[in-house]
């Protein structure tokens, strides 16, 4: 709709000058003219002795910046390397995810930066119900299945990116399914099995800092999702707060 080639990565090449710009702004005092190669970018210099830039962040240097990955080799996750900032994992296979932690250590040699696992946020979709049956019928026969069906996995095929859902290279497009992503990528089940798999999620990556949960509508039944989140956060958590990630050493 905007006429950006998505394809040949011209959205990653303005992500980063918008980034520079943004950070150009909140850093400096002084007028400036900033000539990119997608925008030009004036701060000017006061008015009238009252108009002036005045809006700046209330945290310093600045506030958190955070980058979603989706591909292997990725390059926003290099750039989170790159530049420090909070490096999100897409909800993918687990043992996909696990390369994106490559290319965050990438982009950091080129700065001399040590980028902490700590950092690391991972995005994926989690359903908590009371017992494994209910969790399974409440999510993949509900708004997560339906999404997935109807929506995520067409978009997913459209660009070939199924295969970064399978657990094996050489399982058929057809039976990625919203049904073989929960027994393979979502983390669905009684509070018990829940917690089970995202520690074993956790080593499988080699550790990570955060979980961001995959919300969807539940606007049909608003009850299931609203306790699922309960359960997560009264009864799942509290059984992985021995998880912790070393400090950030250095990249080699």
């Amino acid at each position: 709709m905007f006429n950006v080639d998505g394809m040949s990565g011209q959205n990653r090449d303005m992500t980063r000058e918008s980034l520079d710009i943004i950070l150009k702004i909140w850093a400096s005092d002084e007028p400036f003219h900033y000539d990119g190669k997608f925008w030009k970018v004036d701060r000017p210099p006061e008015m009238v002795g009252v108009l002036r830039p005045h809006i700046k962040p209330f945290q310093k240097p600045h506030p958190p910046i955070g980058v979603a990955g989706l591909s292997k080799n990725s390059d926003t996750l290099k750039l989170a390397g790159e530049r420090g900032f909070i490096p999100m994992s897409l909800n993918l296979n687990p043992a996909y995810v696990a390369s994106h932690w490559d290319s965050v250590e990438m982009g950091a040699r080129r700065t001399g930066r040590n980028p902490s696992r700590r950092e690391w946020r991972i995005v994926r979709e989690i359903f908590v119900a009371d017992t494994d049956a209910e969790a399974h019928k409440l999510s993949v026969g509900g708004m997560m299945g339906r999404m997935y069906g109807q929506y995520f996995l067409p978009l997913l095929g459209a660009f070939g990116f199924l295969e970064f859902l399978k657990h094996r290279p050489d399982v058929p497009d057809s039976d990625v399914t919203p049904d073989y992503c929960g027994k393979h990528n979502w983390v669905i089940g009684s509070p018990r099995t829940v917690a089970e798999r995202l520690e074993q999620v956790y080593h499988e990556l080699g550790g990570f800092g955060s979980i961001l949960l995959f919300c969807f509508d539940y606007a049909e039944n608003p009850r299931a999702w609203h306790h699922s989140m309960e359960l997560l956060a009264k009864e799942v958590m509290p059984k992985l707060k021995h998880l912790m990630p070393p400090p950030a050493s250095a990249v080699a």
